[in-house]
């Protein structure tokens, strides 16, 4: 094809190749996720290896190589003579050089980017589509493949053993082979490169297709290691059913010395009647429990610094050197030894997995590692001795098809070795290697985590094409490779790791097991008045719980049994209103015929009291009606009581519903006393819960006397009354007499209590009259009355005038006198001789005026004048005596 295209294409097309390794480069991880807590794991008593249990103990020097000038070594020939010029990639020198290097060895990459990739028929969107593979599926690279519209490969790969070719395009391949770097720098222009790779806005699309409880576990690591590449490996397998799978017998084995949590105690794992585990390989092999299963399945527990690298792809890398791979092998036999028949031209074990590793392809760390884990510290297995009687002379270092009991694990493993002509130390190490490689690592499960669980539908279906039994090498191995890497400085150098992901994982990550069983954590909670739902934490290996309540200060019990050690909750239906209870469990497992247990849980309380409410008010309304109030609880409703003096308490009211939090007593009579309490309940079962009574309160309804304020003549004309206000009574009595000691008539009555005055017209001027009041309160037994107020006197007998003063000037007279309060009002006479005829020159209305000015006068002439007062009452008008004559000349 023509590749002379505008800079825009060739930008567009050296994106799309960019995007292939970089997805997650520098910068391009802007991402939030929800932080998990993994269990931390007590390395030393997991790393193990098969034959010596001692491999872990001695310490790794410390050395450091220089990887730069190895790495320029190490460039493909492909690369050194096809080179192109920067400036003017050359796509068609690319496809060229990329097909050089894949003859040098074969070239794999993992799906990413995406949760699904379509690959089609040809290297076209509008072609058919050959298969839909998911993240994380490892692809073999056949040829790079330069369209206009961007970069494709063609690939191929396997579906349940079927292989399939197709074509995808280039930004969905993640691949750890450093030659890909390589090749792109120098054919596609490294200036190009190194401006896309500042960013790649794929990074958070790749991230955010792990679940969330994955991503803040990725991110941390990121954060720390910005060239390492997570792809999520999307199996599409339920959690439960890879479980089940690996439950397999015999699939998954840990060391007899374990912790009793860590092995099978099911009937063809375990002997009850002896307490002795069935040995499953060699000499101490037992199967796995589910719960220890569980921990090392869940991928979540190992994404952290110490422990991720049983998820690398074992592919060969420059920075994977010779010094490295000692640092693997401190400590054992094969640290700074030459192999032991001279073989391999006399190279150092060292050496031999450095050279294996580049012809295979194959991380050499992953081999050292994995001969560590096979043989231990010592090497001193029948396997790799050369001795073993029938099988002189023959080697299998990485224990290929060795299984069985006792003998036959030796037997089962130099048979192989025989069969494939392993008769000196390198061949045994070259043979085991390539088998490893192609059994596994060109399968598919190019991980150590996928070659102790099979959970790669590639090839050789699911679960049982496991390299290991031993259910910790795979976390032993990651760690003696991470220990490589980090005494080498090598630890920020790319790697790409593939983490699987299973459908439906429990919410949390799986926990380990701990020596004994863990204390659950129990959680208990009310669901009304009808049940306590009780729930707990799993404890990891536990086959079932028991539950323990007390009640009140009284002793525990135990109310129920749970045979499920996956059942984690218990509804608790015994209960009853007014009680207080509590609460613990503890986990158990059945061992020699008997249970061991864990501690009991902290105890949680449970208050089933009926909550007592409280008065909120109290009051007398008036003497026939009493008012009470209280606080709202969660209750049914409430129950009033009440007696009446010093009687019993009976209910006088029941409310049904608790939100009705007043009442109004209206069969109370005045002169009583009454005493009142509360209580709630709760209906269960169509039977009643009583909570505890209120405070008790009392209302006494004795009328009380009223107080008259005031009795006194109103104006000359009536008798105005007032009196304090009773605001329990209907109204009031109005008695009066004209004698303290007479006979006492009703004159009024008043009908409303906010009523406090009332004026006695019914008056003779001269006489005296007594007042007394009382309230009333008109009850259903009949009117009920108070006793009588004190009584008032009031005298209405009009008083002589006195005049004051009389002054004349200015022609006139003014003339001032004191005031009667019994007077309707006053009279003034004159006469111009003071014994003289006296005329009435001026009338006053009102009794507050007591003062005149006479304007008709004549200076000169004298003037006379006296007063008096009056009344009227019943329309008679009465009159006091004058008062003292008066006289004055006008001026």
């Amino acid at each position: 094809m023509s590749l002379k295209r505008g800079r825009r294409l060739t930008a567009w097309l050296v994106a799309a190749a960019i995007l292939s390794t970089d997805v997650c480069g520098t910068g391009s991880l802007a991402y939030a996720g929800q932080q998990r807590i993994l269990h931390e794991t007590d390395e030393g008593q997991l790393f193990h290896d098969v034959t010596d249990d001692n491999a872990r103990k001695e310490p790794i020097a410390e050395e450091r190589p220089d990887h730069a000038k190895e790495a320029e070594t190490d460039q493909p020939q492909a690369l050194k003579s096809l080179a192109e010029d920067d400036d003017n990639p050359d796509f068609s020198k690319a496809q060229e050089a990329f097909s050089e290097l894949l003859k040098e060895y074969e070239m794999y990459g993992v799906l990413a980017n995406d949760v699904e990739f379509l690959v089609y028929q040809e290297a076209d969107v509008e072609s058919a589509i050959v298969k839909v593979l998911s993240s994380g599926y490892q692809v073999k690279l056949e040829s790079a493949i330069f369209k206009e519209e961007g970069l494709w490969f063609q690939i191929g790969f396997a579906v349940n053993d079927v292989e399939y070719k197709g074509y995808i395009q280039s930004e969905y391949v993640v691949t750890q082979d450093e030659r890909f770097d390589l090749w792109k720098e120098q054919y596609l222009g490294a200036m190009m490169v190194q401006r896309f790779s500042q960013g790649s806005s794929r990074g958070a699309t790749q991230l955010s297709a792990f679940p969330k409880d994955y991503q803040a576990l990725i991110q941390k690591l990121i954060s720390a290691h910005p060239n390492w590449t997570f792809v999520p490996m999307n199996t599409g397998l339920e959690w439960a059913d890879v479980l089940a799978g690996e439950m397999t017998d015999a699939n998954n084995l840990v060391e007899n010395y374990q912790p009793d949590t860590w092995k099978s105690t099911d009937p063809k794992d375990y002997n009850a009647s002896t307490g002795e585990w069935i040995i499953k390989n060699g000499t101490n092999w037992v199967q796995a429990s589910e719960a220890i299963i569980k921990y090392f399945l869940d991928p979540r527990n190992f994404l952290t610094e110490e422990w991720v690298f049983q998820f690398e792809q074992l592919t060969y890398s420059s920075y994977q050197t010779e010094a490295g791979v000692e640092k693997i092998l401190s400590g054992t036999f094969m640290s700074n030894k030459k192999l032991e028949d001279g073989s391999g031209g006399g190279m150092t074990y060292a050496q031999a997995f450095v050279k294996i590793g580049k012809e295979l392809k194959v991380s050499p760390y992953f081999l050292a590692s994995r001969v560590r884990l096979e043989q231990g510290v010592a090497g001193n297995s029948s396997l790799i001795s050369g001795t073993y009687p029938g099988y002189e002379g023959y080697y299998n270092y990485f224990n290929r098809h060795a299984t069985g009991i006792g003998a036959e694990v030796i037997i089962t493993g130099l048979t192989e070795a025989k069969n494939n002509g392993w008769n000196t130390r390198y061949k045994s190490l070259q043979g085991g290697a390539q088998s490893v490689a192609s059994s596994f690592i060109a399968r598919g499960q190019d991980t150590f985590y996928l070659q102790k669980f099979d959970v790669d539908a590639s090839y050789d279906g699911l679960y049982w094409h496991q390299y290991m039994q031993n259910l910790l090498g795979a976390y032993s191995e990651g760690i003696s490779v991470r220990k490589g890497y980090m005494e080498m400085g090598a630890l920020d150098n790319k790697f790409v790791f593939k983490v699987p992901v299973y459908n439906n994982m429990p919410a949390s990550p799986c926990p380990k097991p701990e020596e004994g069983l863990s204390k659950p954590t129990l959680k208990a909670s009310k669901n009304g008045y009808v049940s306590v739902k009780l729930s707990w934490n799993e404890v990891a290996a536990a086959q079932g719980y028991q539950i323990y309540r007390a009640e009140g200060s009284g002793s525990y019990k135990r109310i129920k049994t749970i045979t499920n050690g996956g059942t984690l909750s218990y509804q608790d239906t015994t209960v009853v209103p007014g009680k207080q209870y509590h609460y613990k469990v503890r986990a158990y497992m059945k061992l020699s015929g008997s249970n061991k247990y864990s501690s009991y849980s902290d105890v949680k309380d449970i208050d089933f009291t009926v909550p007592a409410t409280s008065w909120s008010t109290f009051k007398i309304t008036n003497y026939r009606t009493i008012s009470l109030a209280w606080k709202k609880k969660s209750v049914t409703g409430y129950k009033i009581y009440r007696k009446t003096g010093t009687g019993k308490y009976s209910c006088i009211k029941t409310i049904k519903n608790n939100a009705t939090v007043s009442f109004k007593d209206t069969t109370v009579k005045p002169t009583n006393t009454y005493t009142y309490r509360i209580r709630g309940y709760v209906t269960v079962n169509g039977k009643n819960y009583y909570s505890s009574y209120t405070q008790v309160k009392k209302a006494e309804l004795k009328m009380t006397k009223p107080q008259l304020k005031t009795a006194k003549v109103s104006g000359g004309t009536k008798v105005r009354v007032t009196w304090k206000r009773d605001s329990k009574a209907d109204g009031y009595y109005i008695y009066r007499a004209t004698s303290k000691k007479g006979t006492y008539k009703r004159v009024k009555t008043i009908t409303k209590n906010k009523t406090v005055s009332w004026s006695d017209t019914n008056i003779n001027t001269g006489k005296t009259y007594y007042y007394k009041i009382r309230s009333y309160v008109k009850a259903s037994s009949g009117t009920k009355s108070s006793g009588y107020s004190s009584v008032l006197t009031v005298k209405t007998a009009l008083s002589k005038p006195i005049v004051t003063s009389l002054t004349a000037s200015g022609g006139k007279v003014k003339l001032k006198w004191k005031k009667d309060n019994n007077a309707a009002g006053y009279k003034i006479y004159r006469a111009t001789s003071k014994n003289g005829k006296y005329q009435v020159v001026k009338t006053i209305k009102k009794n507050a005026t007591v003062a005149w000015t006479d304007k008709n006068i004549k200076k000169g002439k004298n003037y006379y004048y006296k007063v008096r007062a009056y009344s009227v009452n019943l329309g008679k008008t009465k009159y006091s005596a004058y008062s003292a004559k008066k006289g004055v000349r006008a001026k």
